[in-house]
């Protein structure tokens, strides 16, 4: 089934330029096309798209307002934020609300494309989810047959860092506690704030009792940082050796600023260069929107 679009931009070229890459690839149709955030939420919820591709600064209303809005009046879909801002601040405070994914300005057709293609097998998989679901249920809500057996969350991540190269690295293990609390966040209340530095106190805490030796936040964040330093560096190597590698093209845009991508990849050319930057929590958020779990996957 195709997808349907709606773009937020007050720049008339931007909303063209994105609805021409969506008709020319095949990705699903755009319903709408709007330059204020003003009645953005009405709209929103009047054509209930499928994805939104929504500008941080606009008239009236912001990307990130509009997007909370929307959510708390039960919008489903899936937002994807188009900005050329880099303030690490304002860029947390949009995954917050709601962001999936950042397209960056001047935009990259490679990239637009990537994020976008990796939206809609997001969608199609909760879909999938969706009808295995059904199908083993009746109209009364009993079961027919027994449940196909899900892949567990601590499975998922592993096959996630393994697909990264991070997976026998010092951080994966802090990473993962770090996913899993979030996870049981979101679960807990979707609409519901976190703060990393907190959770690397949680973290350090905890294993400060498991180990009998004092661990201090900062260690947590730097094996963290490290990590995901090194996925970059992994991801970077695919696409210098094949811009058309699968896991290149799946991680390169859902896990990490694909400007900062081909930095590193200019970094893998000439080490004279600047390597590229990491963001801990568009990497996180990216992650967690891989992975299909449920409540009672998660132990307290």
């Amino acid at each position: 089934m195709d997808k349907t679009f709606l773009i937020i931009d007050d720049d008339v070229n931007i909303r063209k330029m994105m609805a021409f890459l969506i008709r020319k690839n095949n990705l699903g149709r755009v319903v709408a096309e709007l330059e204020s955030g003003e009645y953005a939420v009405e709209e929103i919820l009047f054509y209930n798209p499928d994805i939104i591709l929504i500008d941080l600064l606009l008239p009236v209303k912001d990307g990130i307002e509009i997007t909370k809005s929307a959510k708390l009046q039960n919008y489903k879909g899936k937002f994807i934020m188009i900005s050329q801002v880099e303030d690490e601040e304002m860029v947390s405070k949009a995954y917050e609300s709601g962001i999936l994914f950042f397209i960056n300005k001047p935009i990259n057709n490679i990239e637009a494309i990537n994020v976008i293609k990796g939206v809609c097998r997001n969608i199609d998989l909760e879909r999938s989810v969706a009808l295995i679901k059904n199908a083993v249920l009746d109209i009364d809500g009993v079961k027919k047959s027994k449940p196909m057996k899900r892949m567990s969350l601590d499975d998922q991540i592993k096959n996630i860092f393994t697909d990264i190269g991070i997976i026998g690295s010092s951080g994966t293990n802090a990473l993962k506690k770090i996913i899993i609390k979030i996870i049981e966040i979101k679960k807990m209340n979707p609409s519901s704030t976190y703060k990393l530095q907190e959770l690397y106190e949680e973290i350090s805490k905890e294993e400060s009792l498991e180990s009998n030796h004092n661990i201090n936040r900062r260690t947590i964040e730097q094996r963290v940082r490290r990590s995901i330093q090194k996925s970059l560096q992994t991801i970077a190597e695919l696409g210098h050796d094949d811009y058309f590698n699968s896991k290149f093209t799946e991680y390169s845009t859902s896990l990490f600023d694909f400007r900062q991508v081909k930095q590193e990849m200019r970094y893998i050319n000439n080490p004279n260069e600047d390597r590229g930057k990491i963001n801990i929590k568009k990497f996180i958020e990216g992650v967690i929107s891989k992975l299909n779990y449920q409540k009672d996957d998660i132990t307290t």
